[in-house]
């Protein structure tokens, strides 16, 4: 019974630790963030959320708007001439419609119920109704909604702009992604060649101390042997801690693999070289900027957009202002006189007063606001260069970052390219010269530290060519940062 539950527990384990594994690969790395809702997607949505919350509140300034209001007042107080009653209780009434338009108009219709008695009944329930229409135009700053229209344009464009900036993004994300993912090929390959010569030292190590035992070697040589084993697993080590790292990052982006032991699937690096080499092709073949496979272009052109809008709104910061205010009513009165000094109306009377006579009116009237001091005039100078510098070197950047990342990509990889080429000559020579020593070493030609200073000169430009690779890798992922649309199939579009 008990090896029973030995058994089970140990199934069990072995089960709970295989859930925990997961192997990765470029492409399943791509579906998870597909398919999740990581913290920098987040981030990237919650932008683009802001922006149409923005827009949303521009448009909602323009909107339809209904109000009404009810307002009673009582009172004992006593009139200062005898002939001037105090009305107790006053009740009014007001519903209406208001509109703010883009044309730097607004508009207010609304209906208004005046009801007035008095406390010894000689006046009861005397009713105003009024109809109106009132209209205020803005004749100086926002005429013909000069700056309305341009605010509104401005967070039309920038919705536009977050929209592009997040598709943008997302594939920013992606492509940090997949250097995350090439960062821990690129480790896992020094890895091996470390731990191949890690176990060829140890070899090393072994038979200097048996030729030690034998008389034939010194404490000196197998000391030399020793600190190469442990210069080697320094070395592993610092990979180890370099892949933690790594992983770390890897699931800071993608929070479903924290917890989980993450390992490498299967990958082919020929196939990545030369998918790389026909990407890079690709790329050699375009004459000019190709902007048929960039955003930025776009963004920048909505960007200008902006600037010229954001000039106009900034120069009116201190600018005069003239409105016209107008108003066109229509009134009607219950008051009828029922007996001696006794007077009597309803909402009814009023209605009919209104209908049977003509009881309308206008009213208009001008409004000039100036700006007085120096304040006000600073501050606007302050906004209008802030926002020129800020919206220029936006624009400027992407424009000049389009331009540097296309003409640089070819050179850069070409370079790069010639770096490896130099490299692997480099390592197929150390090699033979390796070859040679140990034959030379074995025969008691040379002393171990030669062998040594060659078998570490071939393991550096081993790891030389990885980190070369990685670079390349790296430098062909930054292109498509800008241009994401490149159609190769390294792109992962």
């Amino acid at each position: 019974m008990k090896k029973l539950l030995t058994l089970t527990l140990f199934l069990s384990l072995a089960a709970t630790a295989q859930d925990n594994k997961v192997q990765i690969s470029e492409e399943s790395l791509l579906e998870i963030a597909k398919n999740e809702d990581t913290p920098q997607l987040d981030e990237i949505k919650a932008a683009l959320l802001s922006a149409k919350a923005q827009e949303g509140e521009a448009d909602d300034a323009l909107g339809t708007e209904f109000y009404a209001g009810y307002n009673h007042a009582r009172t004992k107080e006593k009139g200062l001439i005898t002939f001037m009653p105090v009305f107790s209780p006053i009740t009014q009434y007001q519903v209406g419609v208001r509109k703010n338009f883009k044309y730097g108009l607004q508009g207010n219709v609304y209906t208004s119920i005046d009801q007035r008695s008095k406390e010894d009944n000689t006046y009861k329930d005397l009713t105003t109704a009024t109809y109106a229409l009132e209209l205020n135009l803005d004749l100086w700053k926002d005429l013909f909604g000069r700056l309305t229209r341009r605010k509104l344009e401005n967070a039309t464009i920038m919705t536009k702009q977050a929209k592009l900036q997040a598709d943008v993004n997302e594939k920013v994300f992606k492509i940090g992604l997949r250097r995350v993912y090439w960062s821990l090929v690129a480790n896992n390959q020094k890895l091996k060649i470390s731990k191949d010569l890690y176990q060829t030292a140890l070899k090393q190590a072994k038979d200097a101390r048996k030729r030690k035992s034998n008389s034939i070697a010194d404490r000196s040589e197998v000391a030399r042997y020793e600190s190469q084993v442990a210069s080697r697993k320094g070395s592993m080590l610092y990979l180890e801690y370099e892949k933690e790292n790594i992983l770390k990052q890897l699931r800071s982006m993608l929070p479903s693999l924290s917890g989980k032991s993450v390992e490498l699937g299967n990958y082919s690096l020929n196939k990545t070289v030369f998918e790389v080499l026909e990407c890079t092709a690709l790329i050699d073949k375009i004459g000019g900027v190709p902007y048929q496979y960039t955003q930025y272009d776009e963004l920048a052109k909505l960007l200008k957009q902006v600037q010229v809008n954001q000039e106009v709104i900034d120069e009116s910061h201190d600018d005069i202002d003239l409105k016209l205010a107008t108003q066109f009513r229509k009134t009607g009165v219950g008051s009828e006189q029922v007996a001696t000094n006794e007077y009597e109306g309803s909402l009814s009377d009023a209605m009919d007063d209104m209908n049977d006579n003509d009881r309308s009116g206008y009213s208009y009237g001008l409004q000039l606001t100036i700006p007085l001091g120096v304040k006000g005039n600073d501050t606007a100078e302050v906004k209008k260069e802030y926002n020129k510098r800020k919206l220029r070197a936006s624009i400027v950047n992407m424009e000049n970052n389009l331009v540097a990342t296309h003409k640089q990509i070819s050179k850069s990889i070409k370079v790069l390219g010639e770096v490896i080429k130099t490299q692997k000559e480099n390592s197929k020579h150390l090699s033979v010269r390796l070859s040679e020593m140990k034959k030379k070493y074995n025969q008691a030609r040379i002393p171990e530290y030669v062998l040594i200073q060659d078998q570490d000169a071939l393991l550096s430009s081993d790891l030389s060519i990885v980190d070369t690779q990685l670079a390349i890798l790296n430098t062909l992922l930054d292109y498509f940062v800008v241009f994401s649309e490149t159609p190769c199939s390294f792109n992962r579009i």
